[in-house]
């Protein structure tokens, strides 16, 4: 069985990882990866690719990936692949953490403003709004025993 070195960013978790795919199930073991059962491909140069679940964007996201040099947003789990001169599978040669900083993961962070109010014999408090900022990131490295 040939396998090929991949990576895995899962914007949920946070991380990204190494994994394989089976060169002979490659299609199988992609749609395992990112949970989904349909794909897509964005193309990046230098041979790369991310494969990504072709419906990521029309679900409830709750967070979104940006990807220096390639198409943005990009939603749910990815894969980082290299493709040689005819379009087949090889390693990814580049090291996880020149990977990593390609991507920046955007999640919503929630301030709730609170007020509390006084009056005698009685102190209550009460959601007035709630502000809305965002979080960037880059995946944090998980070094995984299968690649």
């Amino acid at each position: 069985m040939s396998v090929i070195k991949a990576f895995l960013i899962e914007p949920q978790a946070g991380t990204i990882r190494p994994v394989t795919i089976n060169r002979e199930n490659s299609y199988l073991d992609i749609k395992a990866h990112l949970n989904c059962d349909m794909i897509d491909i964005v193309r990046l140069e230098g041979g790369h690719d991310i494969i990504v679940d072709d419906n990521g964007l029309a679900e409830t996201l709750p967070c979104i990936t940006e990807v220096t040099g390639g198409q943005t947003p990009l939603a749910g789990n990815l894969l980082f692949t290299k493709s040689d001169e005819w379009g087949e599978l090889v390693d990814v040669t580049e090291t996880i953490k020149t990977v990593a900083s390609l991507f920046t993961i955007v999640r919503p962070v929630l301030h709730p403003v609170i007020v509390v109010s006084e009056r005698p014999g009685v102190i209550a408090t009460h959601l007035t709004r709630i502000e809305i900022s965002l979080d960037r990131s880059a995946p944090k490295v998980v070094e995984a025993a299968e690649a």
